[in-house]
């Protein structure tokens, strides 16, 4: 069943984001790895966004919820780095803590869809998709952010 899987795999990658994140020294966590590279904070930051703007609601939408509202990806951008404000006031364990309890709400919805809504398209922002594609997304982009977080500890040692 697609809920089972889908749970096993957005649980691994949450443990393995949290850990990759628990790998960073603290003193690093607010410093760009490279040039032209986010700090890991800014990671955090922008997958917590991600999943309480766009990955949750959407979720949502298959349960009667309303599309997410959304500009383009230049405005989006733009609207989360004004909000980021250079890492001023947000702490990684808040972060952290805020990005675990979108996830619980994420897994508390996966049981709930019937099989026919995984292959049942609506309009969601990228355009008609089903179900299993939209958490699919949030899988691969959870896997992205786990790269970049890596990238930056192994460039660091």
């Amino acid at each position: 069943m697609l809920a089972t899987w889908f749970d096993q795999q957005l649980r691994s990658c949450t443990d393995g984001f949290l850990w990759a994140v628990e790998l960073i020294p603290p003193e690093r966590l607010y410093l760009p790895p490279r040039q032209d590279r986010w700090p890991v904070a800014r990671i955090i930051y922008h997958l917590l966004s991600y999943e309480r703007a766009i990955a949750l609601p959407t979720m949502r939408q298959w349960l009667g919820g309303p599309r997410p509202i959304a500009g383009t990806p230049q405005e989006d951008a733009h609207k989360e780095e004004q909000s980021w404000n250079n890492g001023q006031e947000h702490t990684v364990q808040k972060l952290i803590d805020d990005f675990k309890a979108v996830r619980a709400e994420q897994f508390a919805l996966l049981p709930l869809f019937s099989l026919q809504q995984w292959d049942e398209e609506r309009d969601v922002i990228w355009g008609s998709r089903p179900l299993k594609w939209v958490i699919t997304k949030t899988y691969q982009h959870t896997l992205e952010h786990i790269d970049e977080v890596l990238r930056a500890y192994l460039w660091w040692k």
